[in-house]
């Protein structure tokens, strides 16, 4: 198996686009539960990959400065194709916790089945919370939890924590608005959409 993710990813970015579509459910929800009236200047969508979302954002936030950040190059080569119409977004090759110390505070920060690739070896959740601004929003969606051992074991192969600990950190660290919690596949596993503020 890959022993980083950047080793999955590079070897993942060349399938992502064609496989994820059976696996990553309530993508195409997750914008729709931020608030209509909802207007930030700024937005993050954190572990961006190939852009699915960066594309949506723009559309959605004409007057937004849009950041899209990833660790793997090989993903953001993919976005950099997507996003070549907006002036609007920029893409940034870096770490979450590298990027979120040095940048400003955002409006809008979005997180679509990153969360659980992220590990427990940094503050990241705290992080986040702290790149928020006052009336800030963090909207996402991940894998939140599996009855079966093996399936989470090999998730954790592949790099993705399955747990369940993601969202319990989650509604300690934000202030919930918004929850929805689905099955996929007969129970196989359940995937959770968030929307939390300060």
């Amino acid at each position: 198996m890959f022993d980083s993710v950047s080793s999955y990813y590079k070897v993942h970015s060349k399938i992502y686009d064609l496989t994820r579509w059976s696996i990553l459910f309530g993508r195409d929800r997750l914008l729709e539960v931020i608030p209509t009236d909802f207007q930030p200047e700024r937005v993050l969508d954190l572990g961006c990959g190939t852009g699915k979302h960066l594309v949506k954002l723009a559309e959605r936030f004409p007057e937004a400065k849009i950041i899209g950040v990833d660790a793997s190059k090989e993903m953001l080569n993919k976005a950099s194709v997507k996003i070549k119409s907006f002036d609007h977004i920029e893409l940034a090759h870096t770490t979450l916790n590298t990027f979120l110390n040095s940048n400003n505070s955002f409006d809008l920060i979005v997180c679509s089945y990153s969360l659980t690739m992220f590990g427990d070896d940094h503050n990241y959740l705290e992080l986040i919370h702290d790149s928020l601004t006052q009336n800030g929003l963090l909207a996402v969606v991940d894998f939140d939890h599996t009855p079966l051992k093996v399936f989470e074991q090999w998730m954790n192969l592949n790099h993705v924590e399955i747990s369940g600990r993601l969202f319990p950190q989650l509604k300690n660290t934000f202030q919930e608005k918004n929850s929805e919690t689905k099955s996929s596949y007969f129970g196989l596993w359940k995937y959770t959409l968030f929307l939390g503020g300060k």
